[in-house]
């Protein structure tokens, strides 16, 4: 649970990403012990075949031949046993342990971090660790594993007797029958636990799931610092952009000199085209503005001999229909044409 009442609000992304990268993640360690009773449960159905031939020869050798008893031979039934476990356990090993992995993953994704075994020393706080054992999350934890203990108690108790009860008559039985008895029982035995588990396992994940986002939780003056960390003090952002529209208003004004004409509002509007023969196929805005900046647009055309046009409707259009940087669209093209013609045409008269 939140430690600190007042934190009562979700954690950002950031401060997941931070607990992740520190090992803490909602993981409940049940779910891989029920998923791998359950695959276990799986291999041995599968594995009855194979492991059932290999058990009738190995049996038939050790009860027909006791000759392995004898110092020479010992050796040689020392090895041959250790081959039948190999053959038997390890491929069940290589599959229970990729189940432990991909259990885990499923839980929490895949993580690797040194940071959750690090020894820490606020560990070491008497009190702290007193808070802990009365804490809920002990008290959980006692139920649980009282109800795992009660659970496959009870399981264990009747199967065995069951087992115990029918192995007085395994001495009159054949082998291939002791050998059904001991696999059937061993699946049983592990299908029971593993049906105890999931259940255990289900609940248990969802109370960690649940401890995790309560641990997680933050304080709205944590968010608000956390914010002013990462995307910096409110008054600065505002300056920074500021600074920024001003170098963009700058870098503007100086393209305004370069323009082969300025339409206006004549008033209200001033928007500067560019247009380079033979390298656009259509004249681009260079610079645009309203009020006063529109007013600093034509003063500056006027100062580099730029011509300025009035032309209310064309004027208003362009601005509302066009960003600087862009290419006029083409339904402007008559009207500009008409208005770069007719300056063309000046400047060839007057040269």
């Amino acid at each position: 649970m939140a430690k600190d009442p007042s934190k009562t609000e979700k954690a950002t992304p950031r401060r997941r990403q931070k607990a992740r990268e520190e090992g803490q993640v909602a993981r409940s360690q049940d779910i891989p012990i029920a998923a791998t009773l359950f695959i276990t449960f799986l291999v041995l159905i599968a594995y009855i075949p194979y492991s059932y031939n290999i058990l009738s020869e190995y049996f038939r050798y050790t009860f027909s031949d006791p000759l392995y008893l004898l110092p020479e031979d010992n050796g040689s039934f020392v090895m041959y046993t250790i081959k039948v476990i190999s053959f038997l356990v390890f491929p069940v090993f290589g599959v229970l342990l990729l189940t432990g992995i991909i259990s885990n993953v499923a839980q929490f994704g895949f993580l690797i971090s040194g940071k959750a075994i690090t020894p820490k020393i606020e560990r070491l706080d008497i009190v702290k660790g007193f808070g802990r054992l009365v804490s809920l999350k002990t008290f959980f934890e006692l139920v649980r594993n009282l109800l795992k203990l009660i659970f496959a108690s009870a399981v264990g108790y009747f199967l065995v007797m069951k087992i115990i009860n029918e192995s007085f008559n395994m001495s009159f039985i054949p082998i291939n029958h002791e050998i059904y008895f001991l696999l059937k029982y061993t699946i049983m035995l592990v299908l029971a636990f593993a049906l105890i588990s999931i259940p255990i396992a289900v609940i248990d994940f969802i109370y960690r799931k649940w401890e995790y986002e309560e641990n997680l939780k933050m304080s709205k003056h944590e968010i608000k610092e956390e914010r002013k960390m990462y995307e910096g003090n409110p008054q600065i952002r505002a300056a920074i952009k500021k600074k920024q529209r001003e170098l963009a208003m700058m870098r503007m004004m100086a393209e305004v000199p370069k323009a082969d004409v300025v339409i206006t509002n004549p008033d209200h509007y001033a928007i500067a085209l560019l247009y380079e023969k033979g390298k656009m196929n259509a004249p681009k805005v260079i610079a645009k503005g309203k009020n006063l900046l529109a007013q600093k647009i034509k003063d500056i055309a006027k100062k580099n001999d730029v011509p300025v046009v009035e032309d209310p409707p064309l004027a208003r259009a362009l601005y509302s229909s066009v960003e600087v940087g862009e290419f006029i669209p083409e339904k402007f093209y008559v009207a500009i044409a008409k208005i770069l013609a007719k300056i063309y045409r000046k400047k060839g008269s007057l040269s």
